[in-house]
């Protein structure tokens, strides 16, 4: 009945029949006062459910740990988290185990709220009594000692949870690998990707590929070329973007011949190579004078529909006409016609894009 006057919003006439009920001396007083938090929460009528607290304290009535679970995250669902960390530090100096699911409202709150020395202060005392510290409080306490610049602060906190054993079997760090990249801290997101792969969880394909990206940026392609054949040991699939700095990075480097083979291995796993990947390796190759590479990957640009632009064709008939092998003009000349007619320029294409 207490339950059914809360959900039709007649919280008082709720209040005034609990009053009623235990002034008959009723033998479950402090469950029908349990039951009325509960049901006064949803409304939002914080202020009544503080003087039912007041009305148990003054009738000298203990709350329990299921009083105290439904207050501290009914305070959290109220957006009133300072409230909700009171009571849950006085549930806490009673001896009582707060369960994960509030642990992980109240940080999420403090974090939320920018208060992240009262989250800070609390995942201390959860230290302090060896409680386990999900994905989600790592993820939330670390987010938010990062957002205020204080790096390694995080990475300390993160250095304590695998000392004193407080990271569960399913731990996920997917959110931090990405976080510690984008901060320039890829040595730290890998020993992240380490403790999942320690304990049977295989990070997702986002997490290779910031990584990649973030050894790429500092100019480590080894790293990053290994991380890449390690995702596809693990049948993970790289994004195109992955694909497209490696390939990069690799024509920059003046590895030309193992960006065309990474090329060759998008086709061969169903890829799409991009026009802006097969121009990386079209450009390096023309760098290099290697005409018949160039000619080889513009024919292979077309077949996958993309029309090779007119300073392509030009840079190869260039660089052709300025080879230094002269020994046969007619030769040359034969060669020269066969290559962009198998690339698929003809005069008459030509003469359209200088009128257009």
């Amino acid at each position: 009945m207490v339950g059914l006057m809360c959900l039709e919003g007649r919280v008082f006439h709720a209040w005034n029949l609990t009053e009623l009920m235990i002034g008959q001396n009723d033998p479950h007083e402090l469950s029908i006062y349990n039951i009325l938090i509960f049901y006064i929460f949803p409304t939002g009528n914080t202020l009544l459910v503080k003087k039912v607290v007041e009305r148990l304290q003054d009738k000298k009535l203990l709350l329990d740990e299921v009083a105290y679970n439904f207050l501290v995250y009914g305070f959290c669902r109220c957006k009133e988290v300072l409230s909700a960390v009171d009571h849950l530090y006085t549930m806490i100096s009673k001896d009582f185990r707060p369960s994960n699911r509030i642990l992980r409202k109240v940080i999420i709150g403090l974090c939320d709220m920018g208060e992240i020395e009262k989250a800070s202060e609390l995942s201390r005392q959860m230290e302090l009594r060896g409680w386990i510290h999900d994905s989600i409080i790592q993820n939330a306490i670390v987010e938010g000692l990062l957002s205020h610049g204080t790096v390694q602060e995080a990475e300390n906190f993160l250095d304590r949870m695998v000392e004193k054993c407080l990271i569960p079997e399913n731990v996920n760090y997917d959110n931090l690998i990405k976080l510690f990249c984008s901060y320039g801290g890829p040595v730290k997101a890998v020993s992240l990707l380490d403790i999942m792969l320690k304990k049977g969880n295989v990070p997702d394909s986002t997490s290779y590929d910031s990584l990649i990206s973030s050894f790429c940026a500092l100019d480590n392609l080894e790293q990053a070329m290994d991380f890449h054949a390690e995702m596809l040991d693990r049948n993970l699939k790289p994004s195109i973007g992955t694909w497209d700095i490696l390939v990069h990075n690799l024509c920059q480097y003046g590895k030309t011949a193992e960006a065309e083979r990474l090329l060759k291995s998008m086709v061969c796993a169903g890829e799409t190579v991009t026009r802006k990947i097969y121009l990386s390796v079209i450009n390096r190759y023309r760098s290099e004078n290697n005409l018949g590479k160039v000619s080889e990957l513009m024919q292979a640009m077309q077949q996958s529909g993309y029309e090779p632009d007119f300073e392509s064709h030009w840079s190869l008939i260039r660089n052709l006409r300025l080879s230094s092998d002269k020994d046969n003009a007619n030769s040359n000349k034969g060669f020269l016609s066969k290559l962009l007619s198998a690339s698929g320029f003809s005069r008459q294409k030509y003469s359209k894009a200088k009128q257009g």
